[in-house]
């Protein structure tokens, strides 16, 4: 049985993206070989050389999965809801070593890939998952927020030490002031009384 090499694989799956207006890096893409045994896992390398693989895509996100037909059968591929109902499928390929390409959005309800003409060995699981983006930012927000906290109430406590240990000295010396006046120690007012007595004294001895 001949098999397209895997670089002709890549020529034709980046030629055909290119086709549909995707540039390499817009969307993530899904590699598979299609055989009436299963489809068959060749990248990323999560999904190498599995055997029907989980497709795990993020809700809202762009999608491709592009295929070559390994053994000349009719294939095609269809994503489904699990349900029934085929949500996007492909062309019929009967042509060993056709490449083809099915891009899509990943939605909440997809279940299932699989090939309509052989859905019973030729079909894998799709789990799907929110994005988690707004989730992580607003927990990343938090968290700094709290980090950001701890310095400020770092900072605003010292200052409440340093505020407080200004008063504490203020109240210290006040209440030396007064404890030095308590002890009898001549002010400046009673200072200033004694001299003024002592200038009357002297102008009245010399009147005398």
């Amino acid at each position: 049985m001949t098999r397209i090499s895997r670089r002709r694989f890549v020529q034709a799956v980046v030629g055909a993206r290119a086709s549909v207006g995707l540039v390499r890096g817009q969307a993530t893409t899904f590699e598979l070989g299609g055989r009436l045994s299963g489809w068959v896992g060749r990248s990323p390398e999560s999904i190498a050389d599995e055997t029907n693989p989980t497709l795990r895509l993020q809700v809202g996100k762009t999608y491709v999965i592009a295929w070559e037909n390994l053994d000349g059968q009719p294939h095609n591929i269809a994503i489904g809801d699990g349900n029934g109902t085929v949500l996007k499928r492909t062309e019929r390929v009967t042509e060993m070593g056709k490449t083809q390409t099915l891009e899509f959005t990943a939605k909440p309800k997809m279940a299932t890939y699989f090939s309509e003409f052989n859905p019973e060995t030729m079909r894998g699981k799709v789990v799907t998952r929110r994005p988690t983006t707004t989730a992580n930012g607003t927990a990343n927000a938090t968290a700094t927020a709290s980090v950001t906290t701890v310095p400020t109430a770092t900072s605003a406590t010292t200052g409440s030490s340093t505020e407080s240990a200004g008063t504490t000295s203020a109240e210290t010396t006040t209440a030396t002031d007064s404890t030095a006046t308590d002890n009898g120690l001549p002010g400046f007012g009673f200072v200033a009384a004694l001299g003024s007595l002592a200038g009357i004294g002297y102008l009245f001895r010399r009147s005398d």
